[in-house]
């Protein structure tokens, strides 16, 4: 496994971990799903403009894949909606739940189409979901039809971002992804919000604070996986990616003081547990490649 994607998918796994955390305490001091939402596209769009100019592209190339790029965008809009509005309508862990079983949707299309997979990896997918069940501790008797499907929506998307990532990052750098897909949602968001939405700026300046981190945090993961997808592929970003949610187990613990039951802290050992007999085969490898 290429070192430079093993670190960037540890990195954006981190990254991603913390944003539960600082979001749900940013809604604490008022601040809105859309001004979640409109801040995480903004300061993306700012921090990637410059590079995007000074990096030379092939306009021509992003012609031709425009359709994957509009594929791309449409997933991160799915990801970033049904993340910020599920959280409505249901408890966070069963929308984590749902949400992590995008891996399983990428580790199907790599079967799918053909990518061999050993047994251990297979094994490691399904063990570190079931792991999640358990760490994640749902309150399954508080179920909503619309924050589920909402959360479903938010796994295709992420799931959609990592098997297109994977095909454009073959003629397409980081760079000219992530600022195609920041404005593309960029210009979205602005169309909907001008005719659904009112986005209330008057609100705690610590509310500001914690939502502008949480969206740095997305701007750097997004990017990190973005550059880990480009290394080492779709299939093994996702499975890395398994350590997002207990980043932010941890981080909650921290953060909103919660604590863990010993059936959660049982779950959380078999994530790790299963992504360590499912890397290792690959970390073995990782100075050699």
């Amino acid at each position: 496994m290429n070192i430079n994607g093993f670190f960037s998918a540890i990195l954006a796994a981190s990254l991603f971990g913390m944003i539960p955390t600082f979001t749900k305490i940013s809604y604490g001091y008022q601040i809105s799903p859309q001004l979640a939402v409109f801040t995480r596209y903004v300061l993306a769009l700012i921090l990637i403009i410059v590079p995007f100019i000074i990096y030379k592209n092939n306009y021509k190339i992003i012609k031709q894949k425009i359709f994957l790029l509009l594929l791309i965008s449409l997933g991160s809009i799915c990801l970033s909606t049904g993340l910020l509005v599920s959280v409505i309508f249901i408890p966070v862990s069963l929308v984590a739940l749902i949400f992590y079983t995008y891996p399983l949707i990428v580790l199907g299309y790599s079967s799918i189409f053909g990518k061999k997979l050993n047994k251990i990896q297979i094994i490691g997918f399904f063990l570190a979901f079931a792991g999640l069940g358990l760490a994640l501790g749902p309150n399954f008797e508080t179920l909503n039809i619309y924050g589920i499907m909402l959360a479903l929506l938010a796994s295709i998307g992420a799931a959609t971002i990592l098997i297109t990532n994977e095909i454009l990052a073959k003629d397409l750098n980081p760079f000219t992804i992530n600022a195609f897909v920041n404005f593309f949602c960029f210009l979205v968001l602005v169309l909907v919000i001008g005719i659904n939405f009112d986005i209330d700026l008057n609100v705690p300046n610590l509310g500001k604070i914690y939502i502008f981190f949480a969206s740095l945090f997305y701007c750097a993961a997004f990017f990190a996986q973005l550059i880990a997808v480009s290394y080492i592929g779709s299939t093994k970003t996702s499975l890395i990616l398994y350590l997002e949610p207990i980043v932010a187990i941890i981080s909650a613990i921290i953060l909103l003081n919660e604590s863990l039951t010993k059936i959660q802290t049982l779950g959380t050992i078999i994530v790790i547990f299963s992504l360590v007999i499912s890397l290792r085969k690959n970390t073995n490898q990782l100075y050699s490649s």
